[in-house]
């Protein structure tokens, strides 16, 4: 395993080149994003994979020990860049794209996720293992899981809700304020009511820091290209994160979002002095939600055929060519619904 891990180190070292002049816009261009977002969905894909194999050999225990030491922080990019993404958007498209926010937005990501929880209710059907109806149509609302990935569905649409509503509810930029209360709202009722656990909620605040990184992207921006500005953050976030990581302190939850904030600015800062642009990270970052939500059906269906037991390398192998099929007919699937009925 250790060898599919060093090659998406090495394609990401390939496709990575320092800037000479960074242009204001370049470090958060959509194909910079893309290609981060691409480096952290494979990572993903690493990490749902430990949670179905027994890893005991030196090569490939590296791969796990990657995937527990980043944890939860390895969806925070995509928290982060979809906030920054809807504020540039509302930036650049105004009132025309507030109003269709609730359909283009909100909509269209449960929609495309209702198609996926359809997909695993036929491979739960197949294997012999259907929900009750309860079960079935709260999975649809992301609350609860038939074998998919929900937690972060769920979380990103609360984010999109709290969006809109703070949209209305608050005057031009300062609807971040009512975004980050809301947000804090959810953490608050999610973490009393123990109705879920943890990674529900802590990872979510990389949405509305994602908002404010659109909003303060200029001043960001010339502060990065100070070398004595850069060098001291830099030191100073990476500090943080690794003592979270090391000798973590405080309050469990506290020392989480620590880590998540700290996460952020080393992505950002990195993200000012290294170009991240290659095709084939793009296309995975393009293809983020296909292969986020539908990586599991392949694993589920070849972890009943217990292939994970017979071979984890064989189990990785398919499971990583089946989840690029799938997810190529699902995009293009969701192409067509949208241009049929969303646009």
């Amino acid at each position: 395993m250790i060898v599919f891990l060093l090659l998406l180190f090495i394609l990401t070292s390939v496709s990575a080149r320092t800037f000479k002049q960074v242009p204001i816009n370049s470090y958060n261009s959509i194909s910079q994003t893309q290609a981060i977002k691409g480096f952290f969905v494979i990572t993903i894909f690493f990490s749902h994979f430990c949670s179905y194999v027994h890893l005991n050999q030196w090569f490939d225990t590296p791969v796990q020990t990657y995937c527990s030491f980043l944890g939860q922080l390895m969806v925070a990019p995509f928290f982060l860049y979809s906030g920054f993404g809807i504020f540039e958007s509302i930036n650049a498209k105004g009132f025309a794209y507030i109003i269709n926010f609730p359909k283009k937005r909100i909509l269209k990501t449960l929609l495309h996720f209702d198609f996926a929880v359809l997909l695993f209710l036929l491979l739960d059907c197949i294997i012999q293992q259907p929900p009750n109806l309860f079960e079935f149509l709260l999975s649809l609302f992301a609350w609860e899981s038939i074998g998919n990935s929900n937690w972060f569905i769920f979380a990103i649409l609360c984010a999109y809700l709290f969006t809109y509503i703070g949209i209305f509810l608050s005057k031009r930029n300062r609807y971040i304020a009512l975004v980050l209360i809301f947000t804090m709202s959810f953490i608050y009722i999610l973490c009393i009511s123990r109705a879920k656990p943890g990674y529900w909620f802590d990872t979510i605040l990389a949405f509305p820091a994602g908002c404010l990184l659109s909003l303060y992207k200029t001043q960001i921006y010339r502060l990065s290209q100070k070398s004595s500005s850069f060098i001291i953050i830099s030191f100073i976030s990476l500090g943080i994160f690794l003592c979270t990581k090391f000798l973590p302190f405080g309050n469990a939850f506290v020392n989480s979002q620590l880590a998540l904030i700290s996460f952020c600015a080393l992505v950002v800062l990195l993200s000012s002095k290294i170009q991240v642009n290659g095709r084939i990270l793009n296309w995975f970052g393009a293809n983020v939600f296909s292969i986020y939500i539908l990586q599991r059906i392949p694993m589920n269906f070849f972890s009943f055929l217990e292939i994970n037991k017979y071979s984890v390398y064989l189990f990785f192998i398919l499971s990583f060519i089946c989840t690029l099929i799938l997810s190529i007919l699902f995009s293009k699937w969701n192409d067509f619904f949208d241009q049929k009925f969303l646009n």
